[in-house]
């Protein structure tokens, strides 16, 4: 029973710092289509994303590396990196696809392609400026 508590106490712990790892992140760098919710909505999003990715994550990882969960500077160090780097990749992904959402697929999978080998694009051409018109 007291280890269940403990872990339940780690994850909470975990949780926490995900949250913080993942606010870090998002002072510097939010998706573009988050800045039309208001701030408190944003907020919400984003924590909501850093701690249940911690929450469900958090344990895994830890296994994965080979480290005791239960030990709580252990579960901190890892859900802060696992907040942060869950709100970076949202953040990447919906500004990814917030800059090609006139695109059909097989555009977007072209670009992709170029970028695995290396090719750059071809430059896009923009459209001519207007002149503004003379008063009469």
């Amino acid at each position: 029973m007291a280890a269940d508590g403990l872990q339940l106490l780690s994850q909470g712990l975990a949780a926490l710092a995900g949250l913080f790892g993942g606010l870090s992140v998002s002072f510097f760098w939010q998706p573009k289509k988050l800045h039309q919710h208001g701030r408190l909505a944003a907020g919400v999003i984003i924590g909501a994303i850093s701690v249940s990715t911690t929450f469900t994550l958090g344990g895994f990882i830890a296994r994965w590396l080979g480290m005791n969960f239960k030990d709580s500077d252990i579960a901190m160090g890892i859900g802060y990196f696992v907040g942060a780097i869950s709100v970076g990749m949202i953040a990447w992904l919906a500004n990814f696809f917030n800059r090609r959402e006139g695109y059909d697929i097989l555009q977007v999978a072209g670009e992709l392609k170029r970028a695995a080998r290396g090719v750059k694009a071809a430059p896009r051409r923009r459209a001519p400026r207007r002149k503004p018109e003379e008063p009469s």
